[in-house]
């Protein structure tokens, strides 16, 4: 055999155990991939079981009522609104937080909840959005519509709804490990425990127990409670500084972007809005007091350092995307700008600024009332000294010398 003949033997050896490990590595492919939709079908097929255990456990609960009882949705839609608003979002951190409450859950999340549970549909306006990681829940005055991981396999989930009818509370709790969400006795999902979710139970707590007992108002007071609680004794003191009136309160919180070595914030209290703003590092702070009385105008616009065109159109896109904007107070003709919020915070900012404003305009406008004591005569006044001096409850010396007193007033 020639040096060619040997070189082609080679090669075709060589080709043939190629074409083997290349069948061979195919094969395994085919396997794994069989394999993997097997096990896809079966957590598919476990999904939809487990779907269907937590609405029958569900309903199979005796309850006593249901969450949302005959409250109207006018009703309901009203009080979550204000819930959101003086509730939920007041010192809390609006880029973490876990809920969305309406009116401000966005089309946009409306539309990836459909994706991941196609019961649900648009005409079943949400009232309450939670959303941790996969795991989704949507709140409507109707329905609980569910998608949560499987223990098995968290990439798989069960989903379903579950009629509000069917359903006699709410209930929240944590450990340092998991936070659960409770269905009646059933929990319906877990979730990892952090500051934020935490945060977010304690919130939903307090919603569902003012729902339970038809408490729909929330007072300045409850407020200014609920912000001392999450901003803290010390930062609470800072504020305490500036609020000069015995009757003042906060009513809004909100912490700056800045996230150095300390924080910026904006409160709004019952007679003012109050800006911390630190230099560079923590430092140094300026301390910008606005009573509602001297602002003329309070209003939020897109923030924007650049004068060119293009350099606002890319300024517009990021916070756009970062949900940002400026705060504008005007007082005495100077305009004051604040550019550390995000844009749900500075609208917030705005309406308290309203609402207070407007206060304080009708309390001004008040006529002064001047209640004047009716003073009796001294003529009356001997009459009923003599009164009592026929009826022997003062002396005759006594009635002759208030008579002289008060005939010398006239």
């Amino acid at each position: 055999m020639g040096l060619f003949d040997k070189i082609k033997d080679t090669a075709g050896s060589i080709a043939g155990s190629v074409k083997d490990s290349v069948d061979s590595a195919k094969s395994n492919y085919e396997q794994k991939k069989a394999e993997q939709a097997a096990y896809n079908a079966a957590m598919t097929v476990k999904a939809n079981d487990k779907a269907k255990e937590i609405i029958s456990s569900i309903e199979a609960f005796l309850n006593d009522g249901t969450v949302f009882g005959n409250i109207d949705i006018g009703t309901l839609k009203s009080f979550t609104k204000e819930f959101r608003d003086k509730i939920l979002l007041p010192a809390s951190s609006v880029s973490n937080t876990h809920i969305s409450m309406f009116p401000m859950i966005s089309e946009k999340e409306l539309d990836k909840f459909i994706k991941v549970c196609p019961d649900y549909s648009k005409t079943d306006e949400a009232l309450i959005y939670l959303k941790n990681g996969k795991q989704q829940l949507m709140i409507t005055p109707s329905n609980l519509y569910f998608s949560v991981a499987l223990d098995e396999d968290p990439k798989f989930f069960a989903k379903g709804k579950v009629g509000m009818d069917q359903i006699s509370q709410f209930t929240f709790g944590s450990d340092d490990v998991n936070s659960y969400f409770k269905c009646d006795e059933l929990v319906l999902a877990s979730f990892k425990t952090d500051k934020t979710i935490k945060e977010d139970f304690v919130s939903l707590e307090n919603y569902f127990d003012c729902i339970k007992k038809k408490d729909f108002v929330i007072t300045d007071e409850e407020v200014d409670k609920l912000i001392q609680e999450k901003i803290g004794s010390s930062v609470y003191a800072e504020v305490k500084k500036y609020m000069v009136y015995d009757d003042e309160l906060m009513v809004y919180f909100a912490w700056g972007l800045d996230s150095l070595s300390a924080k910026d914030y904006i409160v709004c209290t019952t007679k003012q809005i109050i800006v911390m703003d630190r230099e560079m590092f923590g430092m140094t702070a300026n301390i910008k007091q606005f009573y509602y009385e001297d602002i003329t105008s309070a209003s939020t616009e897109q923030n924007s350092n650049s004068s060119d065109l293009t350099g606002m159109l890319i300024d517009t896109a990021i916070t756009a995307a970062t949900k940002t904007c400026d705060l504008i107070i005007s007082v005495a003709g100077a305009r004051n700008k604040i550019n550390t919020l995000y844009k749900v915070e500075a609208e917030r900012v705005v309406a308290v600024y309203h609402q207070y404003r407007k206060l304080a305009k009708q309390a001004n406008s008040q006529p002064q009332v001047v209640v004047q004591q009716q003073v009796e005569s001294p003529v009356e006044q001997i009459k009923k000294l003599k009164e009592l001096a026929d009826l022997g409850i003062i002396s005759e010396e006594e009635f002759n010398q208030k008579k002289s007193d008060l005939l010398a007033k006239m």
